[in-house]
């Protein structure tokens, strides 16, 4: 596989061995990095370079945006980088893995995405014979309890903080510093702290739905705001929607605050929330919810009011977790790329640096749940 004098390393037949599946939902791009992941994880200590990107479209018969979309991800993740007049070489000191434990700290509440994250990461981990463990933190307790459940010492693996309260995840990352522990946050960036942090690009994301209803001839735009007021990444979101909302012209969008706070229930705070927007004379003719769990809230309401989706109103998601494939209608959703967090995450840990902030583009996935109105705007 690899040339011992020049360090090229031909991946062809590796390559030749990849079935890109254009049926199951999984965009091309994500199924080649899965691959190319493997590959490179595979490859010699001496392999030097991947196969050119002129070749891989003619093996594998994608388009070169879409090789290139996959090299990209693979830059993120520190398991390659592209350079002038070499090609794309692989970056070997961060392509094994260096950690050999990793533990995730969350609170035990449901509005926290953490079933996705969860799955992508334990998948990973074990994929480069890594232990992953679940640290979670009830009401009432605080970062003593969770540096408490640590089986690991600072020199054997991180920790990744997603969904606790910001002082709570500061408390934690200045404690787990003090120790040597690497440390990555989930989220928002948390405000006057070094913590590593990867996130997606909300201000991409809500401007990505606000023109996908715009296109369908949508002006009077609800964003349903149900999940926790306190949560800064709610708060951004918010920010750009009324940001993007103004910049785009679209003066009928309106925000609604459901008003719950954090341990209190998304789903159900919108599914009540859709009462009294039903009642209001003029009624939007879409709604964008903050969260997944906010939109399949505000679908279950409708459905309880005999309202149709998308016939009487459309609905654009958030997050595009699997709940929004199990729905009827299927949710139209702003996508998280979940699968490309844990490389980011891993090689942040693994470099063992700080205050480094990696931002995520997300994707979007069409469904069944956005009515074009273009030629009866009401």
């Amino acid at each position: 596989m690899a040339n011992s004098t020049s360090g090229t390393f031909d991946c062809e037949e590796q390559l030749r061995s990849i079935v890109m599946d254009r049926e199951n939902g999984v965009p091309l791009h994500v199924q080649l990095r899965h691959s190319l992941r493997r590959i490179i994880h595979d490859a010699p200590e001496n392999a030097g370079k991947l196969t050119p990107e002129n070749v891989m479209v003619k093996l594998l018969g994608v388009s070169q945006a879409t090789v290139r979309k996959a090299l990209d991800g693979l830059v993120e993740e520190g398991l390659i980088e592209r350079r002038r007049a070499l090609g794309t070489v692989i970056k070997h000191t961060s392509a094994k893995a260096q950690l050999a434990q990793v533990a995730l700290i969350v609170p035990n509440y449901e509005s926290v995405p953490v079933n996705a994250h969860m799955t992508a990461l334990t998948r990973q981990t074990a994929s480069q014979g890594m232990k992953f463990s679940l640290i979670t933190l009830d009401r009432g307790e605080n970062w003593h309890s969770a540096k408490q459940q640590l089986s690991f010492g600072p020199s054997e693996g991180g920790v990744i903080l997603l969904g606790n309260q910001v002082s709570t995840s500061v408390d934690l990352y200045n404690l787990l510093h003090s120790q040597g522990y690497p440390t990555v946050h989930i989220g928002t960036p948390l405000p006057d702290c070094s913590c590593n942090n990867v996130s997606i690009s909300n201000s991409s994301g809500i401007r990505m739905g606000l023109q996908r209803l715009l296109e369908a001839g949508h002006r009077r735009i609800l964003f349903l705001v149900g999940e926790p007021e306190e949560s800064r990444s709610v708060k951004e979101r918010v920010h750009y929607f009324e940001e993007i909302s103004k910049e785009l012209g679209l003066n009928e969008a309106q925000v609604l605050h459901c008003g719950i706070h954090e341990w209190e229930n998304s789903a159900e705070a919108s599914t009540h929330a859709m009462h009294s927007v039903w009642k209001q004379r003029k009624r939007p003719t879409a709604i964008f919810g903050v969260s997944d769990s906010c939109s399949v809230g505000a679908l279950f309401g409708l459905n309880q009011l005999g309202v149709r989706v998308p016939d009487e109103v459309s609905i654009m998601s958030y997050g595009g977790t699997e709940i929004t494939r199990m729905v009827s209608p299927k949710l139209s959703t702003v996508v998280f790329p979940i699968e490309r967090f844990p490389g980011t995450i891993f090689n942040l840990l693994s470099s063992r640096q700080q205050d480094r902030h990696v931002f995520i583009e997300p994707e979007y996935r069409e469904g069944s749940s956005i009515r074009n109105i273009q030629d009866k705007r009401s």
